[in-house]
């Protein structure tokens, strides 16, 4: 004779076999080639980018720089290298952090690029003005205390490396910290929005709503390339770190 112990054994597992089935039915398998194209676009697109004066040109463009702002950064890295090469050297021999301006500079990780992790110590904040630095009146590189607090790295994650990146994700997102709008583009709002309303995502509008933001972006990255530049050469404190 049957117990009824045996019996709601049984109803047990059939109706464990029954669920497990269900779910198999339902589960979606994501195919290997479907998983790695999303792990792959999650990686900064840039992130060989070297910095060297040949590839200047390349580097800008790639920063997602309008053709004219292109040429305004060449002209003005021209003018910065002509009159201030032996003063980016000495700031970077002479900084009081070495290993925190290595860190910002010479890309050794995939979190911290140089063309974000300059900002720290390249652009100052006056009045609620953030303005690259001057070389000429510049004694040290230090952090600023703005970007102590800023969101460099979320705005940085936002812009470069999601799903959606656009081609001029650089140039929008460190015009968006140099306005102070890091909230904007975290949030998605206009002119640093998504979707497929016109002006979501616009670097006119960008320039439109903040006059002369173009030019500070191009002063920015003139600073950035010129300094990375000497950082990354041979004997550079890039190079000097892997000895």
């Amino acid at each position: 004779m049957v117990s009824m112990r045996s019996i709601m054994s049984l109803a047990a597992v059939g109706m464990t076999i029954g669920v497990a089935g269900y779910l198999i039915a339902k589960e979606e398998i994501v195919p290997p080639e479907v998983t790695a194209s999303h792990v792959a676009i999650q990686v900064d697109p840039l992130l060989q980018t070297t910095y060297t004066k040949g590839a200047r040109k390349r580097n800008l463009a790639a920063f997602g720089l309008p053709e004219v702002l292109v040429e305004r950064a060449l002209d003005r890295m021209r003018r910065i290298e002509t009159r201030h090469s032996r003063k980016i050297q000495l700031l970077l021999d002479g900084a009081p952090d070495p290993n925190a301006i290595a860190a910002a500079m010479c890309g050794q990780t995939s979190q911290v690029r140089p063309r974000y992790g300059a900002l720290r110590f390249l652009v100052k904040e006056k009045q609620g003005r953030r303005d690259p630095i001057r070389i000429s009146s510049s004694t040290g590189l230090e952090v600023q205390e703005w970007s102590q607090l800023a969101p460099i790295a979320d705005v940085y994650g936002k812009a470069e490396l999601s799903d959606d990146r656009q081609d001029d994700a650089t140039l929008m997102a460190l015009a968006a910290i140099l306005e102070g709008k890091e909230r904007e583009i975290l949030e998605s709002y206009a002119p640093w929005g998504r979707g497929l309303l016109p002006g979501a995502w616009s670097w006119s509008k960008v320039a439109e709503t903040h006059p002369g933001v173009g030019e500070r972006v191009v002063e920015y990255l003139a600073l950035m390339h010129l300094f990375v530049e000497q950082a990354t050469a041979d004997g550079g404190i890039c190079g000097e770190e892997e000895d």
